[in-house]
């Protein structure tokens, strides 16, 4: 009987350690809002993870973004890196985690440039590539 309920209890334990780990998902492409002060020209652009976007003298490098499961607050957040071009020494001007929530609780300090988060979501590649293909117009060659 006791072998019973320890069984029970382990595997109820299993299952709620795997049902409730983590409230994050792992995401594939970042939502990035982008300020240039001087023109006062809002960029709304998409970054995939692992690739850099270069907006104005700034290269802005998207390592991770994950972003919060639909059952809870809706939250996303990013690790960015961002080098600053404007010099001739290129140099890391921001590293870190930001939040899409909260844009001023870690910010780029930059005198140009404002860079925000609106969103992290994960983009089947896939399905994206077949959309994205344009039907090809069909010449009828009739003698």
């Amino acid at each position: 009987m006791r072998i019973l309920l320890l069984f029970i209890f382990l595997t109820l334990l299993l299952v709620s350690k795997l049902t409730f780990s983590s409230q994050w998902i792992e995401g594939n492409r970042l939502v990035i809002q982008g300020l240039d002060k001087i023109t006062a020209r809002i960029e709304t652009f998409e970054v995939d993870v692992s690739q850099t976007y270069k907006f104005g003298v700034l290269d802005i490098f998207v390592e991770r973004c994950i972003f919060s499961k639909p059952i809870f607050k809706p939250e996303s957040l990013a690790y960015i890196r961002i080098k600053d071009n404007s010099d001739r020494l290129s140099e890391v001007k921001f590293k870190g985690w930001m939040f899409a929530s909260s844009p001023a609780l870690n910010a780029l300090e930059n005198s140009v440039y404002d860079i925000s988060i609106l969103a992290c979501k994960k983009v089947d590649k896939q399905s994206e590539k077949s959309s994205s293909d344009k039907p090809q117009e069909r010449i009828s060659t009739s003698n």
